[in-house]
C-alpha cells in the first residue's frame, strides 16, 4: 500500500468487539483481502476495512475503488486456481489460490466470505463469522478438504 500511496481506512464501533476465533488464520485472511484490494486498486485511492458485530456474528469487510471484478466472476472467485481472464488481473503475479484459502478458513469458522463488486467501481469482500469459534467443530475435517 505504501508503494502506491493508499490510504487505510479502519472502521470500527466505539466498542471492542470481541471474538473467539484462531487469530493466526483470521488474520491470513484479512492480511489476503487487504493485498489483492492494494494490488487491483490505483495509486493513491483508499482501502477500508470495517468490523462491526451483528447479533451472535462479527463481520468484517475489505472495500476498494478498484477495478472491479466481472458479474460472471464472482460466483468463481473463491475457487482454486481462479483468475478472471482480463488484462488488468494478468499483469499481477499470482496463482488465483488466495481466496480460495480464504474460503477455507472462513469454513473452518463456520462462516462465509461474500463478494460484491462493479466493474471500475470496486469491490467489497465481506466475511461473517460467529463470534465464538468452537475447534473442536473442525477437527475431523482433514487438509484435502
Amino acid at each position: 500500500m505504501s508503494e502506491k500511496s493508499q490510504k487505510l481506512v479502519l472502521k470500527q464501533p466505539d466498542e471492542p468487539v470481541v471474538i473467539f476465533a484462531d487469530q493466526v488464520r483470521l488474520s491470513q485472511v484479512i492480511s489476503n483481502l487487504m493485498t489483492n484490494a492494494a494490488k487491483y486498486s490505483d495509486a493513491n485511492s483508499s482501502i477500508t476495512v470495517s468490523i462491526w458485530a451483528e447479533n451472535d456474528d462479527v463481520l468484517i469487510r475489505v472495500k476498494d475503488r478498484g477495478i472491479g471484478i466481472p458479474e460472471a466472476d464472482l460466483a468463481h472467485v473463491f475457487g482454486a486456481f481462479y483468475r478472471a481472464d482480463n488484462e488488468a488481473i494478468r499483469k499481477e503475479a499470482g496463482i488465483g489460490v488466495g481466496l480460495y484459502f480464504c474460503h477455507l478458513i472462513v469454513d473452518h469458522h463456520r462462516g462465509e466470505i461474500t463478494a460484491a463488486s462493479e466493474v471500475g467501481q470496486g469491490t467489497a469482500m465481506t466475511i461473517r463469522i460467529p463470534r465464538e469459534f468452537r475447534a473442536e467443530s473442525i477437527e475431523n475435517i482433514s487438509p484435502a478438504a
